[in-house]
């Protein structure tokens, strides 16, 4: 059974991830009040200087006093940054001085008026972001704001005085706030402290108390105030009790979606949305649908303008296509698990709504019954609008309008003799048809210049009386109107097709360039050619030149560029990279950050951290399309996965490598500790053993002590240089003194040393009678022998045969070496060769290093080794091939 009662996992994340941003940057300390003179930043004065101490610094980075007499006093006894003076367009600003406070980095530092806009030249249009700044640098910062400057009451405060508000902080910058101080007073002490000059002075009091200062007005934005603090508290409180698991009433799963556009009312729908949301505490979804008009300039930039104020109030912001608004609505309410739908009230619509369904509101109340429709109210009620038509664009191009001038006038010479056979009004329903064929291959324009050419002919050539524009029938009036009409449908259809043919194209050709973009990112292995990949892929989207910066392993943005290679980045343009990569949001180009620079620095955001920075530079000055911006945001997003795939890939095999070698260690110490001691102990004893007089007497024992020392020490000596061997393989100084010779002489010259390794097994050559000439280095390949034969001793019983055979196989000199052991395990066959191995079950004595070495040693010299089983009897064999050589045999004679 469910426990419908326990927390959501997903809000129980969000909430350890929002505590988690909160402890690695510095504490927002908010003094709130419903609008000026009720002490908000005398309040704030007090709190700082009872913060005030040796060991903790305030600094006073921006206060306004506004000539107040109480909160003068309060400034003078805190040390106070001076302001940035520059100069815009002949008249000097002064400013916050964002950088002399991340400089000095003090432990707290008090800055006025978080709403304030930012002379132009500043490093960000808002106040607000330079505190972010600051507390992204890990310091704390006190602040002070109005309600009438929270975004998503801006209009509510708006209907309260009838003073629109310019100046507005997005609502999840203060839900960034760590504490917000409700300073409140009551409207009749704030008007008296009004009429006593604490507020204002001289004129601009007088006007304050005919306008703003109005007691039911401040009642207003009292109450607003107190429920905007209280619903701050209460999400504060929800995050405490998820985060100490305590049960309560939790979210409800609803979901919001507002339709948003370029017109100026979509900014009061997102307000509204955002407050409905943030009530509900449900996620919301900002929907902007792409219909094929083409925009302004101005409406563009008020879409740019609406669509970043939706992403800055939370809205997960998503933007398709589609010729039918209501349409798109309804697919995208499904896709997303919408439960309820803000909207506007639309206007009225003659031919809209009798022949087209009705309004969006009324299709989506039709369609969408699932789902709560609510309607905001606006400030005008909904204009009857009898008959709109709106005309695409007739702008073909004069050649266009010069070949359907040549074609019909080629139409009606060729018409005009069958005048006489056919009658002038079947000759009018042949140039009507001669319409069709212009609208399919133009657009709507010439169609209607070609119609009205056609009527044009048709009615001074064939209509009689002819050469005239008198029409005396009906029929051949009805049928120039005929001409229009065919031409206007024939038009519309056309163009609706040929833009929908050009939203096709450019959905296929995005696609095609996603498709391509992430087949070829799964076969690139590089960071260059990732870099690469990227670069091109993102120049092709959009006309501009790619920079790629890369973050080491401290998150630190690397000052030279990845791609190109060999490029460098100015000064200024780093900075804003810097930043971009810092806040991980975008900056420069076109944004409210930094926006004087000529690069648009996106973040490559990985799951874990950011992977660097990619810097366009814009050919031309027009704006990004939401198209363009959407499909760079997605190749940036692969890219960064790519990357961040890539170094997680990189620490994984350094990870394994690691532990390997951490295996491989603790089987050295085991197994070398093991075999330097047993000969050593057996050296120790046998020379102990040497000074008992009585040893020294009798020469049988003597001479076995003397034995044993012999066998110990040469037994270490090939531990230690099998270890030796394998250090100069790995570390690659392994040289060879190659020089040419005959393999079965080589095996004979070893046979007499082979022997005395075994002094309990047998030695047989079994040497072809072929001249096997190779090229090697003796010394080097005398090892293998020697490692061969101790593995087969060691592993097959006493008395039995070790047999080392020779014969030609191709261009290979093949050896072998059997024994009459018990063979190997089919499954133990291919990791007989690697590093420190050795067959479960084995018996003591050696470090798993001979058959590696062996390899190694054979793979050096062009050959190679192999190890079976044989066929013949119990026991295995272990045969290597070395290339041969053509050399005649007086040579060596």
């Amino acid at each position: 059974m469910r426990d419908t009662n326990r927390p959501d996992p997903d809000a129980l994340i969000a909430v350890m991830k929002k505590e988690q941003e909160k402890t690695n940057r510095g504490k927002l300390k908010v003094f709130f009040g419903m609008c000026p003179g009720v002490g908000k930043t005398y309040a704030m004065l007090r709190a700082a200087a009872e913060k005030q101490n040796p060991e903790f610094k305030v600094l006073l980075g921006l206060i306004e006093t506004h000539q107040r007499a109480e909160t003068e006093k309060l400034v003078s006894g805190l040390e106070l940054l001076p302001r940035k003076k520059f100069e815009y367009k002949g008249t000097v600003c002064e400013e916050f001085d964002l950088d002399s406070a991340l400089e000095r980095k003090p432990d707290l530092i008090l800055v006025d008026e978080l709403a304030h806009t930012n002379a132009p030249g500043s490093r960000h249009p808002k106040r607000y972001q330079d505190i972010q700044d600051l507390l992204f640098a890990g310091i704390n910062v006190y602040t002070t704001m109005n309600v009438q400057h929270v975004e998503s009451r801006a209009d509510l405060v708006y209907q309260i005085s009838g003073v629109p508000v310019r100046e507005t902080v997005p609502d999840a910058f203060l839900e960034f706030a760590d504490e917000i101080v409700l300073i409140d007073l009551s409207p009749e002490d704030l008007l008296k402290r009004l009429k006593d000059g604490k507020v204002y002075l001289g004129e601009r009091a007088e006007r304050a108390a005919d306008n703003f200062f109005k007691e039911e007005k401040l009642t207003a934005l009292r109450e607003l105030a107190l429920r905007f603090t209280a619903e701050i508290v209460d999400d504060q409180l929800r995050d405490q009790m998820q985060a100490k698991r305590i049960l309560g009433p939790w979210n409800t799963n609803e979901r919001l979606m507002v339709a948003i556009s370029h017109s100026p009312s979509s900014a009061r729908l997102i307000r509204a949305t955002r407050r409905k949301a943030y009530g509900l505490e449900a996620p919301w979804v900002a929907l902007y649908v792409d219909n094929g008009n083409e925009l302004g300039a101005a409406d563009h930039e008020m879409l740019t303008r609406n669509l970043n104020l939706a992403r800055e109030l939370g809205a997960e912001v998503v933007t398709t296509k589609d010729r039918s608004v209501a349409d798109a609505l309804h697919r995208v309410a499904g896709e997303k698990n919408v439960t309820q739908i803000l909207m506007g009230r639309p206007d009225r619509r003659f031919f809209r709504d009798i022949f087209g369904g009705g309004n969006i509101l009324d299709r989506i109340v039709n369609e969408t019954s699932e789902v709560d429709i609510h309607v905001v109210r606006q400030k005008r009620k909904p204009i009857y609008r009898g008959f709109h038509l709106k005309l695409p664009n007739l702008n073909s191009g004069p050649r266009i309008y010069l070949r359907t001038l040549f074609y019909i006038a080629v139409f009606v010479a060729l018409s005009y003799p069958l005048r006489v056979y056919l009658g002038y009004r079947a000759v009018g329903f042949g140039l009507l048809l001669a319409i069709l064929p212009i609208s399919t291959l133009a657009g709507l324009g010439p169609t209607l210049f070609g119609a009205f050419l056609t009527a044009l002919a048709w009615d001074f050539l064939f209509i009689p009386p002819q050469f005239t524009f008198a029409v005396k029938e009906t029929e051949d009036a009805m049928m120039i109107l005929a001409y229009f009409a065919v031409a206007s449908v024939a038009g519309f259809l056309a163009s609706r097709i040929k833009r929908q043919e050009k939203d096709l194209r450019v959905r296929e050709r995005r696609a095609n360039l996603l498709y391509e973009f992430g087949r070829e990112l799964a076969e690139t292995e590089s960071d260059a050619d990732i870099h690469s990949l990227g670069a091109k892929s993102i120049e092709f989207a959009f006309p501009c030149a790619v920079k790629i910066l890369r973050t080491d392993s401290d998150e630190t943005l690397i000052r030279e560029p990845s791609y190109p290679v060999g490029s460098t980045l100015a000064e200024k343009d780093y900075a804003v990279a810097s930043w971009a990569c810092s806040n991980e949001k975008k900056a420069g180009w076109k944004t409210d950050t930094l926006s004087s620079s000529p690069c648009l620095c996106l973040p490559l955001r990985g799951r874990s951290k950011v992977m660097g920075i990619i810097a366009l530079y814009p050919t031309n000055d027009r704006s990004l399309t939401i198209d363009q911006e959407n499909l760079i945001e997605t190749i940036s997003a692969q890219l960064a996965t790519a990357l961040e795939r890539e170094a997680l890939e990189m620490t994984s095999r350094k990870t394994e490598v690691y532990e390997k070698s951490e295996i491989l260690h603790q089987a050295l110490l085991n197994t070398v500790s093991h075999e330097l001691r047993t000969p050593l102990t057996a050296i120790i004893g046998g020379a102990g053993a040497l000074k008992d007089p009585h040893a020294l007497e009798n020469p049988e024992l003597r001479q076995s002590l003397l034995d044993d020392l012999v066998y110990s020490a040469e037994r270490l000596n090939r531990t230690v240089e099998n270890l030796m061997d394998m250090s100069r393989i790995a570390s690659g100084v392994l040289k060879l003194n190659d020089e040419v010779f005959e393999l079965n002489d080589f095996i004979r010259s070893l046979h007499s040393r082979l022997s005395k390794i075994l002094s309990s097994h047998s030695l047989r050559l079994e040497l072809t009678d072929e001249d096997l000439f190779v090229k090697g280095d003796e010394k080097i390949l005398e090892h293998i022998f020697q490692n061969l034969v101790t593995n087969a001793a060691q592993y097959s019983p006493k008395k039995t045969t070790i047999t080392i055979s020779t014969r030609s196989n191709h261009s290979y000199a093949e050896f072998s070496v059997k024994d009459e052991g018990p063979g190997i395990p089919e499954h133990e066959l291919e990791k007989l060769f690697s590093r420190f191995y050795r067959v479960p079950g084995s018996p003591p004595g050696g470090v798993g290093l001979g058959l590696s070495i062996s390899k190694a040693i054979l793979e050096a010299h062009g050959g190679a080794i192999f190890a079976a089983n044989r066929t013949d009897r119990s026991g295995s064999i272990f045969s290597g091939i070395l290339p041969i050589q053509q050399v005649p045999r007086e040579v060596f004679e």
